[in-house]
């Protein structure tokens, strides 16, 4: 390209003639703006709902045609999923919440694993989360053996039963402690 700013210039007879390009047509652009600003996300829950107020509708019509699913069969939304039915005789399940304290202490110290698809492949995508597990709201769902989640269960109960014995042993040959009978007897004297 010349930089010659005699070129847009013709002689013609001796007359300076403007000889000018053509005008090309205009093209419209239409320009969307987005209310683009910077996002400060400052926890994890920020970014959460950051991410959910991304997906939900962005109208009010939206908002309005959204037609509610009814909820089948009467189910808890807390209710194991139908692909994990049949594996009840060996395994069994339970909610834990989404909180690292409590899925450190339920995984590293209790022994529970978390759902996944390497562990069932038949579940369908739409039960998994992002993370690859099964969630509901702020839980996950978590399995183990049957026999160890039942003598996790049953600790409890045996340690306070212990408990109960060993206060009522304690001083069970100690002529200077009142253990209580069924029969009366005359040297008590009830307050």
């Amino acid at each position: 390209m010349s930089t010659n700013p005699f070129d847009k210039f013709s002689k013609k007879n001796g007359d300076v003639v403007v000889v000018a390009p053509e005008p090309q047509p205009v093209k419209k652009i239409e320009v969307v703006q987005e209310d683009v600003r910077p996002t400060v996300l400052l926890s994890e829950i920020d970014a959460h709902i950051h991410e959910r107020m991304k997906a939900q509708p962005k109208t009010l019509e939206e908002v309005d045609i959204k037609v509610e699913p009814k909820r089948g069969d009467g189910k808890h939304r807390l209710s194991l999923p139908d692909e994990l039915v049949p594996y009840l005789t060996r395994y069994a399940f339970r909610w834990i919440f989404k909180s690292s304290r409590a899925l450190d202490e339920a995984c590293n110290v209790r022994g529970w694993v978390l759902v996944n698809r390497s562990h069932f492949p038949e579940l369908p995508s739409y039960r998994l989360s992002v993370n690859g597990g099964v969630e509901r709201g702020d839980n996950i769902l978590a399995f183990m053996p049957k026999a160890k989640a039942e003598a996790l269960r049953a600790a409890p109960g045996i340690r306070s039963k212990e408990m109960v014995t060993s206060t009522f042993e304690k001083h069970k040959d100690n002529p200077d402690f009142y253990k209580p009978t069924d029969s009366e007897d005359e040297r008590v004297i009830m307050i």
